[in-house]
């Protein structure tokens, strides 16, 4: 019987794909803040890059949001689903908000020691099994 309860009510297993995809634009992000913090040159460019990830992961949290409103069963909870999503987005927001507030005030001065700095805010990163 549970097979043919899958057979009619089938999971959408889609979402994984997704959430990996916006975990994975995350780590480009918080890497290209590294990449500004350690070399403090072309901020403007690199603000640039860092924007352009951040819209690409709003797209993704789009995909997800409506991924979600048409999925009947999801693999677990839509609340859940929800939150994570909206989480996974505002790292990726806090990335370019970081990055446009160091870009502000890179004319009044300049970040001493940004190696350190960046060390401190990104240690190497490594794969969670």
């Amino acid at each position: 019987m549970p097979g043919l309860l899958q057979r009619f009510l089938p999971r959408e297993e889609g979402f994984f794909d997704l959430f990996a995809k916006q975990a994975s634009n995350i780590h480009v992000g918080a890497e290209a803040l590294h990449k500004m913090l350690s070399h403090y040159t072309g901020v403007p460019e690199q603000v640039q890059i860092v924007k352009a990830i951040e819209h690409e992961g709003d797209e993704i949290t789009h995909a997800l949001f409506t991924k979600l409103n048409q999925t009947f069963i999801t693999p677990f909870d839509r609340e859940d689903i929800y939150e994570l999503c909206s989480r996974l987005d505002d790292v990726i927001d806090l990335i370019d908000a970081a990055a446009s507030r160091l870009f502000s005030i890179a004319s009044i001065a300049s970040v001493p020691e940004p190696s350190i700095s960046s060390k401190c805010l990104f240690p190497p990163p490594r794969k969670l099994n």
